[in-house]
């Protein structure tokens, strides 16, 4: 059944005597579907983005682009300072050199392509101690910073995410973290900030570069799932789980005098002045205006072009 009720704006009545609208005229007023406000549980919280390492994960790195000849180490095998990595093609690394037109700033007096083979090494050895998670291949490029081999200095995996400075004062070691990986889409893994970086640095976010702070989580407990290189999304919790209402955007209108919608009232149609919160895909939080039980129209800008509507 569909009723044609009046439209009633801020203090203004439109029309108000439901009987007197003719029964021509009700039949070409347009119907304005109505729904109510979903309750769920929402907790405030800070999203980023990183992946999950080793603690005290490290990178050894040559400061000059080269070419392995040999890798000497597999991954699982335990390095000591000072242990040999690889053996260096010298004569393919000289190549190398040449063909990218530039030395890397990293090798310190180099000015000139000899001086740069000449200070080619001939092995890469271990700076630190730990197991070997990954590693380059013999007869493989290696470019000026990039990793020849990385290095577990312990056993204990944690998720290293980049979290926006906009959001970072608060971030607090200890919170409670949830987070997701692109591998098991379904799960919800669990763990604790456990380490926030003392240094901010820059990152592209697609086209655009923001500043970030690292972040470390610690997740709740060991998984056979987790492993090194797997990225994630982080969700920090800033507060303890409520019961918020949302509306779906299509309800919610906005004018110079805010945000509002119409409420189904004592069989009218009533402009009311909403607050809104947290923002979703399928809607935002109503913090004050509208409460669980109210009949909101949608499409309110509509409505408020009428003298009447039908009520579905």
């Amino acid at each position: 059944m569909k009723k044609a009720v009046a439209v009633l704006g801020i203090g203004t009545v439109l029309a108000v005597v439901v009987g007197a609208v003719p029964r021509a005229v009700e039949s070409a007023t347009p119907v304005s579907e109505t729904i109510k406000a979903s309750i769920r549980d929402y907790n405030e919280c800070v999203v980023g983005t990183g992946e999950l390492t080793y603690l005290g994960q490290h990178e050894i790195t040559s400061s000059l682009p080269l070419v392995i000849e040999k890798l000497l180490v597999r991954e699982g095998d335990i390095v000591e300072v000072g242990d040999t990595v690889a053996t260096i093609d010298r004569d393919s690394s000289a190549a190398l050199i040449e063909s990218l037109g530039q030395v890397s700033a990293l090798a310190i007096s180099a000015t000139n392509l000899s001086t740069a083979v000449a200070l080619l090494p001939e092995k890469i050895t271990s700076d630190c101690s730990g197991r070997v998670i990954s590693a380059a291949n013999s007869g493989q490029a290696v470019q000026s910073g990039y990793s020849v081999a990385t290095v577990a200095q312990t056993e204990e995996l944690a998720v290293t995410a980049a979290i926006s400075e906009l959001d970072i004062a608060d971030i607090a070691v200890g919170q409670s973290v949830r987070f997701y990986l692109a591998a098991y889409p379904d799960e919800v893994f669990f763990g604790k900030v456990s380490a926030i970086s003392q240094a901010a640095r820059n990152q592209y976010n697609g086209a655009v570069l923001e500043t970030v702070v690292d972040v470390t989580v610690t997740p709740d407990a060991p998984d056979e799932r987790l492993k090194s290189g797997l990225s994630a999304e982080v969700e920090i919790q800033l507060s303890e789980p409520r019961s918020i209402c949302v509306l779906p955007y299509s309800a919610i209108a906005q004018d110079d005098t805010g945000e509002y919608v119409y409420v189904y009232e004592n069989d009218k149609a009533v402009r009311r002045d909403v607050f809104t919160g947290a923002e979703f895909a399928d809607g935002t939080e109503i913090k004050k205006g509208v409460s669980a039980n109210d009949v909101i129209f949608q499409n309110p800008q509509e409505i408020a072009d009428r003298n009447y509507i039908r009520v579905s």
